[in-house]
């Protein structure tokens, strides 16, 4: 039975809306109390302009264009610390316009033969299908879309492909989508923070499971 524990993972919350990029650059974040001031001086800045900013922490990736907002971790510790901090933001700029909401995760895991990498493969794409049309066919990439399974508007998308760090292996990627209720008139940021801060241990359970299913679906 493949590892449920992953080789390498990261995690990252994607907010669609109306940003102000120029805004969301270290020093602001320090002087809300946001990140620490040690952060903010070591903090590595690749740009700063009114159209997009980029800035790395040791585990914190920010990105912010005119329509869009990303905080993500390579780091499993600081999982929760990225919800904490996106929440902390839109609460202060509680007036910015968010619409959609992705909470995001991806992860390497490695697989224990080139026996059950295949079987996976062929359990999620059964090659059987292209019998007569291609020549030893295989899964190069394969995403699964489905509804939520609560009553708010969106999705659940997962991506299925091998993994380009480790072999065998396999990397999936989970993108638990989230939007407003009414996304073309979505006035501030209350209703989709709202729903990051409820929903957030049943999101990470659910891409848990998603997880589990993937690796455990070997004939």
């Amino acid at each position: 039975m493949p590892s449920h524990k992953p080789e390498q993972q990261g995690h990252q919350i994607v907010l669609v809306g109306d940003f102000n990029p120029k805004i969301f650059q270290p020093a602001w974040f320090g002087a809300e109390g946001l990140i620490q001031p040690s952060e903010v001086e070591s903090a590595r800045i690749e740009i700063i302009h009114p159209e997009v900013v980029i800035f790395l922490l040791g585990w914190l990736r920010i990105e912010v264009t005119r329509e869009r907002f990303s905080a993500g971790t390579q780091q499993e510790p600081y999982d929760e610390v990225i919800r904490d901090l996106v929440v902390g933001t839109f609460r202060l700029l509680r007036h910015t316009p968010v619409k959609m909401m992705g909470i995001n995760r991806e992860a390497h895991f490695r697989v224990e033969s080139e026996k059950k990498w295949h079987a996976i493969g062929h359990t999620l794409a059964p090659p059987q299908m292209w019998e007569g049309v291609l020549i030893k066919p295989g899964m190069g990439s394969l995403t699964v879309t489905g509804v939520r399974p609560d009553s708010l508007r969106g999705k659940i998308n997962v991506t299925v492909e091998p993994s380009t760090l480790f072999h065998p292996g396999i990397y999936v990627r989970i993108n638990d989508h989230f939007e407003s209720k009414d996304p073309a008139s979505a006035l501030g940021a209350d209703e989709i923070i709202g729903i990051l801060e409820d929903h957030w241990t049943e999101s990470s359970k659910r891409c848990t499971d998603i997880f589990k299913k993937v690796l455990e679906n070997v004939k």
